[in-house]
């Protein structure tokens, strides 16, 4: 565990420098929460999807300084390089979506003057933390399959074409009288079924920490 503890302290080290843009990140979006009197839906969801994108950038360093070869050649195994980056994607995702209930709780209570609704926090947060997941879930496997840069643009095409399929039911549905965006309600699903949720999205964390492992396995360093 120390070994890959190692890991995490180095990729915490590479993000530094996207501090200012983190700290720029959290002013914009509580600026805009204290204009717009949405305190506890925008952080929170902000939070969670912001900090758990930011960890993905420890790829592209890795990448540009090609500090696999560097780090193959110290006692660690191919599985735990790759779980190290899975536990630093996830922490960052919880402790995005710990400081967003807490930052929307504070602003309910300053700006609103508001007592905050915590399960609905809560509620909010799961449902985001999920959503991150399935994208971070998708991404990484797309990283070691194809390299960070052209994972990247992978990854939008299959966000691309997930939304325009998701779209186009909702056309259809439309068109002929079914409202399928009603009966697919993020917020009524968390509401409704939060632990499933967080089960689902640790299954899909795990198939996906699975599928990047045997892609980094057979990579050529």
């Amino acid at each position: 565990m120390n070994k890959i503890k190692g890991l995490i302290i180095k990729d915490l080290l590479q993000l530094k420098s996207y501090k200012k843009t983190l700290i720029v990140f959290i002013f914009v979006f509580v600026a805009t929460s204290i204009a717009q009197e949405n305190t506890r839906n925008t952080l929170t969801v902000m939070l969670t999807l912001g900090l758990g994108m930011f960890s993905i950038a420890t790829f592209s360093y890795d990448e540009m300084a090609k500090a696999d070869r560097y780090i193959l050649t110290l006692p660690l195994t191919k599985k735990e390089v790759v779980l190290g980056k899975y536990i630093l994607v996830i922490t960052s995702t919880i402790i995005g979506a710990i400081l967003g209930i807490i930052a929307s709780s504070i602003l309910s209570i300053v700006i609103t003057k508001e007592q905050p609704i915590f399960l609905e926090l809560v509620e909010l947060a799961i449902g985001s933390i999920f959503g991150i997941g399935l994208i971070q879930s998708i991404q990484i496997p797309f990283i070691y399959k194809y390299g960070a840069e052209k994972g990247r643009i992978q990854v939008f095409i299959a966000i691309a074409v997930v939304a325009f399929l998701l779209g186009g039911g909702v056309w259809l549905g439309e068109k002929y009288g079914v409202n399928l965006f009603d009966s697919l309600m993020i917020e009524t699903v968390v509401k409704v079924i939060p632990i499933i949720l967080l089960i689902a999205t640790a299954i899909i964390y795990f198939v996906s920490f699975q599928i990047s492992y045997r892609l980094y396995h057979k990579k050529e360093m």
